[in-house]
């Protein structure tokens, strides 16, 4: 991570998925995948796009800065408890258990512990900068209510169009944000990085 500026990390697969994805409209939505022009699915899909996926996947790319990918992984796991516990204020149908309860306190339990520790998981740094551990919260919190947001606004859709506007939409908000703000600095990126980039 440390050849590419996590914005232009970002930026660029995201730029990588919207050209695959208009390309695949170009070639097989002509007759079987019409374009989408549904405005409403529009607007729902590009906010899910842009607080869902651009502003959680910075954040944490960003977070690699300060913790390696182990420690930002496990404390990503909190996702699926946080939305379930969105869930039972904001979904009706989605309301807690016994079960579900369990699995939000040990989910957070483990995060927490983590975080008391101060552990890095990289072999140079000792103590932990905070301001890692702020990423990825901020990043779950984002990623955990657009899915309360795609289930409330987005259900019913085809899921490929969903997906393919959130990429392209997202693609058109990132890119001139992270020209203008970070510009484009590729001269330290070697094939490691190029394919860290793609895959």
């Amino acid at each position: 991570m440390g050849q590419f500026h996590p914005l232009n990390f970002v930026g660029l697969r995201f730029l990588v998925a919207g050209l695959l994805t208009v390309c695949v409209y170009m070639l097989v939505g002509r007759r079987n995948r019409p374009w989408p022009k549904d405005r409403r699915l529009w607007m729902h899909a590009t906010i899910f796009g842009i607080l869902g996926s651009v502003v959680p996947m910075t954040l944490v790319v960003w977070s690699l800065q300060y913790q390696s990918s182990g420690v930002s992984s496990v404390l990503v796991t909190v996702v699926p408890a946080l939305t379930v516990l969105l869930a039972h204020f904001f979904l009706p149908e989605e309301s807690l258990n016994r079960r579900k309860v369990l699995g939000v306190v040990l989910a957070f339990t483990g995060a927490l512990v983590l975080t008391l520790r101060g552990e890095t998981g990289l072999v140079d740094v000792t103590q932990a900068d905070p301001l890692g551990y702020a990423l990825i919260f901020i990043a779950v919190i984002a990623a955990s209510c657009m899915i309360i947001y795609a289930r409330r606004y987005i259900r019913g859709y085809e899921t490929f169009d969903v997906t393919s506007i959130q990429i392209i939409s997202s693609t058109i908000f990132i890119l001139p944000l992270m020209v203008f703000t970070v510009g484009l600095d590729l001269h330290q990126v070697n094939t490691g990085g190029l394919i860290a980039l793609l895959i």
